[in-house]
């Protein structure tokens, strides 16, 4: 295969266990090139973010091909007395692909014509 990605993933709420992957993105050439791109990404990615403009980062290379973004943005509502700060996630990770299978295309289920006929022993 040797086909290079970096995969982006957020987090989907309060625990290490609601990572989802949001992305999958192709780089043409080879691990290098991946890695320029995921650090290209790791001080740029604002992906469906509200107000992306908004939103400070803080960039965390836990290992040579991971990164570990903290977004945050803060809002002071009109009838609060102190400001509001949101903060979300997003994991990036260089990876190699090394194996693809396409699904087997679904079929149509039986006809359920029949089914009481059949269970009342007249077909």
């Amino acid at each position: 295969m040797g086909e290079w990605y970096v995969l982006v993933e957020e987090n989907q709420g309060w625990s290490d266990s609601n990572w989802r992957l949001k992305d999958k993105v192709h780089v043409e050439g080879g691990r290098e090139q991946a890695l320029a791109r995921a650090e290209e990404l790791s001080l740029s990615y604002r992906e469906g973010l509200y107000r992306a403009e908004e939103y400070g980062h803080l960039v965390f290379r836990t290992s040579e091909t991971s990164w570990l973004l903290e977004l945050t943005r803060e809002s002071w509502p009109s009838d609060e007395d102190e400001p509001y700060t949101r903060t979300e996630y997003a994991r990036l990770t260089v990876a190699e692909l090394v194996a693809s299978k396409e699904p087997p295309p679904a079929e149509r289920p039986a006809s359920k014509k029949g089914v009481l006929r059949r269970a009342l022993g007249r077909d």
